[in-house]
């Protein structure tokens, strides 16, 4: 049963990873960073988006790690300019967070009760911004809308989502017999 679930979910997203190459829903050919839409993403590192190019295997150009041109010394790099998420920062301090919180429930400081209502409500907060955001990002994309925000979307759907990931493993952790009993076999 474990194996069927796993290669389901292989089967979910390895499509996504190979079909990420010249599939620009706005025909742009060589679009460089940040894009001029919310799907920018460069896996191969040559600050152009790869929904706007060809597969690396597919094009005929030769690749030079690094090379002196005018006094400036060029390298490809996979990090983006101005595109880092903060996987780990974001992490930590959840994980603090919570044995923070689960120590004063411990400590009979706050409640058992309290301490799932903070976690539950981070929770729905994340969701709600990440939901959000990534709502308007498929109208923005969609719809060729360009919404006029003060800040990044994707950045901010993405860190949203970071954080929320984070805090759906404790609340899967409190209810791990009610899950582990969805996928038993029962004989």
């Amino acid at each position: 049963m474990k194996k069927i679930i796993f290669e389901l979910v292989l089967l979910v997203f390895i499509p996504a990873t190979i079909l990420a190459w010249n599939d620009c829903p706005y025909g742009e050919a060589g679009c460089p960073y940040p894009g001029d839409c919310g799907r920018y993403i460069d896996t191969d590192g040559d600050k152009i988006c790869d929904h706007s190019q060809p597969a690396p295997e597919d094009r005929n150009i030769e690749i030079i790690n690094t090379k002196a041109i005018g006094g400036k010394n060029l390298t490809t790099d996979n990090k983006q300019s101005g595109a880092a998420y903060h996987l780990l920062p974001i992490s930590i301090f959840l994980v603090f967070l919570y044995f923070t919180t689960h120590i004063l429930s411990k400590k009979k400081i706050i409640s058992i009760v309290d301490h799932r209502k903070i976690w539950n409500i981070l929770l729905l907060i994340t969701f709600l911004i990440s939901g959000l955001l990534g709502i308007l990002l498929v109208i923005e994309i969609n719809f060729s809308i360009a919404l006029s925000l003060p800040f990044n979307l994707l950045f901010w759907h993405v860190e949203a989502g970071i954080a929320m990931f984070a805090i759906s493993i404790f609340h899967t952790l409190w209810h791990w017999s009610y899950f582990k009993n969805i996928f038993m076999i029962k004989k």
